[in-house]
């Protein structure tokens, strides 16, 4: 079964350097410990356990068949797979395996995450990088997240692509993503009312100039009055991550924010 199974306090982070980050998807139940009360943020994370957090945050629930040598029905990860494969950000290997058990690298956590932010590759970025010969097929996927501020390297100034990556460095690179969108002009507000239907408004930056925005793949309204786009939904509250489509002339933009509450005018 998989260890990435509690919600509860941990008492491994105090004093750790990502800590505020780590606490803070514990509190959203985005991630969790173990059954020990560890969150263990320096072990490193499979590519099963890391689909786990990919589909959490981004929300993917949609399911397509696969036929992985090594992935079967009755498996704690199966539907995790499932989702990961019909959302497009894991692929398998040539001999038809997926290695779900196998620790994650870096290079793989930037693919991922470039893919599914639908980032323009960028091989010039990893040029800074003192290991950048240690690059190869990922060094566009690298160079994307690297640009975006989503990676970075280390002190000693590599990046150690082939490194697996530590369950505090998956989520603070996943944690970074909902980030993006606020640093590019891009807010999404709410309140609740009493019946529990959330009010949203997207406040978005006049330099994008937008055609339509949606969140979720509902199409939100413009209102003139104030320059905003609003909807309302059942299933959202404050805090929640979600997904915004910002369609413009040259394409469309996904973002992935987390919603703050409202303040009354």
């Amino acid at each position: 079964m998989s260890t990435l199974i509690v919600y509860a306090a941990v008492n491994d982070i105090t004093g750790h350097w990502a800590q505020e980050v780590i606490q803070k998807w514990l509190d959203k139940r985005l991630a969790s410990g173990y059954t020990d009360g560890t969150f263990r943020p320096n072990n490193p994370i499979t590519r099963a356990e890391f689909m786990i957090l990919v589909n959490n945050v981004f929300g993917f629930t949609n399911e397509k068949d696969i036929a992985f040598t090594d992935v079967n029905e009755g498996q704690w990860f199966y539907d995790t797979v499932r989702k990961a494969v019909a959302a497009g950000y894991i692929e398998g290997y040539s001999d038809g395996s997926l290695k779900p058990n196998n620790s994650i690298t870096r290079e793989e956590v930037a693919t991922i995450i470039a893919k599914i932010m639908k980032l323009e590759l960028n091989s010039s970025k990893t040029e800074i990088f003192a290991d950048k010969e240690k690059i190869n097929w990922s060094k566009g996927y690298i160079g994307a997240v690297v640009n975006k501020g989503l990676m970075k390297g280390y002190p000693d100034g590599t990046f150690r692509p082939q490194n697996n990556i530590t369950r505090a460095e998956a989520l603070y690179a996943l944690n970074n993503i909902m980030k993006v969108g606020e640093s590019e002009g891009i807010k999404v507000i709410a309140k609740q009312d009493l019946f529990g239907i959330t009010y949203m408004h997207v406040i978005v930056d006049e330099k994008i100039k937008p055609i339509e925005v949606r969140a979720d793949e509902q199409v939100l309204e413009y209102d003139v009055k104030d320059g905003r786009w609003k909807g309302t939904r059942l299933d959202l509250e404050i805090g929640d991550i979600i997904q915004i489509i910002i369609k413009g002339e040259s394409g469309e933009e996904r973002l992935f924010i987390s919603i703050k509450a409202m303040e009354e005018d």
